[in-house]
């Protein structure tokens, strides 16, 4: 997939590092995404693992504590200092998913929850990734799919006409970025529910997942355009509903 906007990937870094003290605090989706995981991964008995797109290394950790070596990799300066004053990975790398710095074929495993959906071009990601797992390795990742922030496109198409939520891939897109090596995929829908909608636009900028690729100024919040949007978005039983589909997938050389 090509981006109709070429995704601007310093401000996602800025964003992020932006969210970083607060990132665990918020990040519900993100561990249930990647317990999920790291639950596909469980018989896996790879030593070298790569977390690309680690954030605050939260699964890093948890690699580490599985008694692996682990690199972690994340665009954002700040997200990976956060990891290294937990001391969460044994080595620490700031990276682009897509252009990924390290030596081919040099890890067992690589695992990536939620950050594939922020990628130029999933299938050179992909591609990018696969080129530094070996031969018997395998790639484990998680990512966004189309049904992903519904409520939020919803809600802003009674306000203006502008993209509030970036674009997400379909299932069959994501399968087609994997083409040429052996894939299996699971798919599941979460649905969030909040007690307000100033708790459910906290817990998106407090993962950072309010950026928004284009310009900037672009349908600003205004307090009028909140209470709109309080009064259009969908609830249920007087809560404010957010939707995530998540698509899981394990990826080999075959």
């Amino acid at each position: 997939m090509h981006s109709l906007v070429k995704t601007d990937k310093q401000r996602i870094a800025q964003t992020f590092g932006k969210a970083a003290i607060h990132y665990d605090n918020h990040a519900n989706i993100q561990r249930y995404s990647g317990n999920k995981l790291m639950d596909l991964a469980r018989y896996d008995s790879g030593n070298i693992v790569l977390d690309a797109g680690c954030g605050t290394g939260y699964f890093s950790q948890k690699w580490k504590q599985r008694g692996c070596f682990v690199i972690a990799l994340d665009l954002s300066h700040k997200m990976l200092q956060v990891a290294k004053q937990q001391q969460r990975a044994n080595d620490y790398l700031q990276s682009d998913i897509e252009h990924c710095a390290i030596m081919p074929q040099s890890v067992d495993i690589v695992f990536s929850n939620l950050a594939m959906q922020w990628c130029d071009d999933l299938s050179v990601a992909i591609n990018s990734l696969m080129n530094v797992v070996n031969k018997t390795g395998a790639l484990y990742f998680s990512t966004l799919a189309t049904l992903t922030l519904q409520e939020v496109r919803d809600a802003w198409q009674f306000i203006d006409n502008h993209p509030h939520v970036n674009p997400f891939l379909s299932l069959h897109d994501i399968e087609k970025a994997c083409c040429g090596f052996h894939c299996q995929f699971s798919t599941e829908t979460v649905t969030e529910h909040y007690d307000s909608l100033h708790a459910l636009f906290a817990s998106l900028k407090g993962v950072g997942a309010n950026f928004v690729q284009g310009d900037r100024q672009k349908g600003l919040m205004t307090r009028q355009k909140f209470r709109a949007l309080e009064k259009v978005w969908k609830t249920d039983s007087g809560k404010y509903v957010l939707t995530y589909q998540i698509v899981i997938g394990k990826i080999s050389h075959g």
